[in-house]
């Protein structure tokens, strides 16, 4: 296989893995953070662990599509490799996890981890997207961006 038609197949695949990546990552993570912390879940505590993390995004989704009736189609975004890395993304929900686990000693640190987690996950996720393509375009954000 021809280096020019692996290379603009791999830039596919990267591109497209890269939000499932990092929250693959957040989630996996925090959530090893609560289990070590608080032991291993329970069936109705990883199900308040899912109502979390589901309400955030559901929160966020919301906010950023003004409402739930819109289809849910990101905007193009050509923005450079770093700004699909996620180390501060995933770093900053796994501070919060470790939060969370050390502070909250009941139940309630089950939902509220995945709440924080999915949520500082998708803004500053989105965050870190935004400047990577401001810096790519020079400073000037493009339409619809």
């Amino acid at each position: 296989m021809p280096w020019r038609r692996y290379k603009p197949a791999l830039r596919a695949a990267v591109a497209a893995s890269a939000a499932p990546y990092g929250y693959t990552l957040t989630i996996w993570t925090s959530g090893a953070v609560l289990s070590h912390a608080r032991g291993i879940p329970s069936a109705a505590e990883a199900l308040l662990f899912l109502i979390g993390a589901v309400g955030a995004y559901a929160l966020i989704g919301g906010i950023a599509f003004g409402g739930f009736s819109e289809k849910l189609a990101p905007e193009p975004a050509h923005s450079v490799i770093w700004g699909g890395l996620h180390f501060l993304s995933v770093g900053l929900a796994i501070g919060a996890a470790t939060l969370v686990a050390h502070v909250v000693q009941d139940d309630a640190a089950w939902p509220l981890g995945g709440f924080l987690v999915t949520g500082i996950y998708l803004l500053v996720s989105a965050s870190q997207l935004a400047l990577a393509l401001t810096s790519r375009l020079g400073g000037t954000p493009r339409a619809g961006a």
